[in-house]
């Protein structure tokens, strides 16, 4: 399933990834805040680092880059994806209940949210593009560029947790990944977690943005093309989109 939620705002900051995380965490917390607890953290209160069941996309529609703001002449789109039906309707019964979503400083009116149709792969190889950027990393936290030896190897590994926290199973069957467009997007995050891994308190990942084939089990597809590929996919990377089989 994937849910647009349009917002109308003045501005956002320039690094939003973790915009999209509130707006996900405040549509829950009002229908459902157990299930909002139990995604982000244990019994214990420690931090849930398990595989969240969602990804994600931001668009700016219409805008101006000024200094650490983006200026927003129309609207932002925000694209929220998941095989959950549960989660899914969750959010979207949490939005309704709001007018509007604050993040810091910025207040997001909402304007519009409405599910939208979407295609899944019935077959074993499919042709998809990203709406936002994939991101993979190995088991010693580099961040892997496409032509690494072991990207397909790690993409697998998080496609395979992916599947076990979202299935209860591992992937039927390797996948098989072959760039046609791909290029690379440096995507920062910024966070207080970050603050001090540098001055500017930043997280900088390799991603890869544009076109691919996915091969492997068509159920595995179909719950990827919904769930998202690759690491930090609840933080709005990872999220593609079938264009055809």
């Amino acid at each position: 399933m994937k849910l647009q939620i349009i917002f109308e705002t003045k501005k956002i900051p320039r690094h939003y990834n973790f915009l999209g995380v509130s707006v996900v965490k405040a549509g829950l917390t009002a229908a459902n805040s157990e299930l909002k607890e139990s995604l982000y953290h244990l019994d214990d209160k420690r931090a849930n680092k398990a595989m969240r069941p969602f990804t994600g996309a931001i668009y700016l529609n219409g805008y101006t880059l000024e200094n650490d703001e983006f200026l927003i002449h129309q609207d932002i789109r925000m694209t929220i994806s998941s095989p959950d039906i549960g989660f899914m309707l969750n959010l979207y019964n949490g939005l309704l209940e709001q007018e509007q979503i604050q993040y810091k400083t910025y207040t997001l009116m909402i304007k519009d949210i409405k599910f939208l149709p979407e295609k899944l792969p019935t077959k074993s190889q499919a042709l998809f593009k990203t709406n936002s950027a994939i991101v993979v990393k190995n088991r010693n936290n580099r961040y892997l560029n496409i032509g690494d030896s072991n990207y397909e190897k790690e993409l697998n590994y998080a496609a395979n947790e992916c599947l076990k926290s979202i299935a209860g199973r591992p992937l039927y069957q390797s996948l098989v990944f072959t760039p046609v467009t791909m290029k690379k997007k440096v995507v920062q995050l910024k966070h207080e977690k970050f603050k001090n891994l540098n001055a500017k308190g930043l997280l900088y990942l390799n991603a890869f943005e544009g076109t691919f084939v996915l091969g492997g089990h068509p159920e595995d597809l179909a719950i990827l093309a919904q769930a998202g590929l690759g690491f930090r996919r609840s933080q709005m990377l990872g999220c593609i989109e079938m264009i055809n089989e």
